[in-house]
């Protein structure tokens, strides 16, 4: 209902275009209106390379072979517990073949740049391929949330994984 409304009052401020179709209305970003071209779509553009700095600034310091899956969950994009000092969880799904020792040391070191370059600490969640799995295939209620609502960083999709 609120959703609705608001989109209609953008709708009469022409930020958005309003369809008819059947008994649905669709709506859709009116990309000539001057606060969308200026100001929304350059918004989304940065927002994307953040994401995209991010994921470089975990995988720069790694020396072997990357992992399978990096994904982004939690707080950081749920907006109900979204906060600005909220940490990045990460859930890095790493080939069976990778030593997990030599692979947390070495993103470590991204840990401490992802701090500074962010201000946010990393809270990474590191699983072979096998185990992850393993923990899917019961139903762990973590990896369950975590399918529901993440963004893919780099690598595969949580379902893509077999």
């Amino acid at each position: 209902m609120i959703c609705n409304r608001s989109l209609q009052e953008l709708s009469q401020h022409g930020l958005v275009t309003m369809r008819k179709v059947g008994r649905s209305i669709l709506y859709s970003l009116n990309r000539q209106h001057i606060i969308v071209d200026e100001i929304l779509i350059p918004l989304f553009k940065k927002e994307e390379r953040l994401f995209q700095s991010l994921t470089k600034t975990i995988l720069g310091p790694l020396s072997g072979q990357k992992p399978i899956s990096l994904l982004l969950f939690g707080s950081q994009i749920d907006e109900k517990r979204a906060r600005p000092d909220s940490d990045f969880d990460i859930l890095c799904i790493i080939p069976d073949k990778i030593n997990l020792k030599t692979f947390k040391n070495d993103i470590s070191q991204s840990e401490a740049l992802v701090e500074k370059k962010f201000g946010n600490r990393v809270s990474l969640l590191i699983m072979k391929k096998t185990d992850f799995l393993k923990r899917r295939k019961k139903k762990d209620p973590l990896l369950l949330e975590i399918e529901e609502q993440n963004r893919l960083l780099f690598g595969k999709q949580i379902r893509e994984i077999k």
